[in-house]
């Protein structure tokens, strides 16, 4: 029995491995009923899982589900981490999602590979952010889409398809110097 133990073990530990890179982290910021809705965003999360892509978000239902309307009202809501990243480059509210779209391309830079930016169509706070983004010199790729109703999956999946190519070839032409 411990020969046939050892031989196995020793096959085992023969066996050749195959080493794949980390997959890629791509986050997905915008206007929160696109980021949230998988009817709205056309199951973006889902495709790019198919992609390979670990999606990160930091907008969750919960985060409007616990909102206090008394603590909103007395104007005491704290100013959030996304909210202080932002005001370099953007210094005024601009309504609904903007500031948070911003502050999360700042925050993030470092640890996200991509960054999907979705809004619905004539959107503003959402027109302002994306306008700013190429301002805030980081190399982090951003792959704007625009939702109405003419937008279909097929363009979808092909633009993601694109953006998570080009993401992996920056990707791979990093390299780490190590002193």
């Amino acid at each position: 029995l411990n020969q046939v133990k050892r031989e196995y073990f020793h096959k085992l530990n023969n066996l050749p491995t195959v080493t794949s890179p980390a997959p890629l982290n791509i986050g997905v910021i915008g206007e929160f009923f696109v980021v949230l809705d998988p009817f709205a965003n056309m199951d973006i999360e889902i495709e790019l899982g198919k992609l390979g892509v670990e999606v990160r978000r930091s907008l969750f239902v919960q985060d409007w589900v616990r909102l206090n309307p008394l603590v909103y009202a007395l104007g005491l809501r704290e100013k959030d981490r996304s909210h202080e990243a932002a005001m370099p480059y953007l210094s005024r509210h601009v309504g609904g999602d903007g500031w948070q779209s911003v502050g999360e391309k700042v925050l993030h830079a470092g640890d996200w590979d991509g960054l999907i930016h979705l809004e619905p169509f004539g959107c503003l706070p959402e027109i302002t952010a994306r306008n700013i983004m190429p301002s805030i010199k980081d190399g982090l790729p951003v792959l704007n889409i625009i939702y109405d109703e003419h937008t279909g999956k097929a363009g979808i999946i092909n633009r993601l398809e694109a953006f998570v190519d080009m993401v992996q070839r920056k990707k791979r032409r990093q390299v780490k110097v190590c002193v």
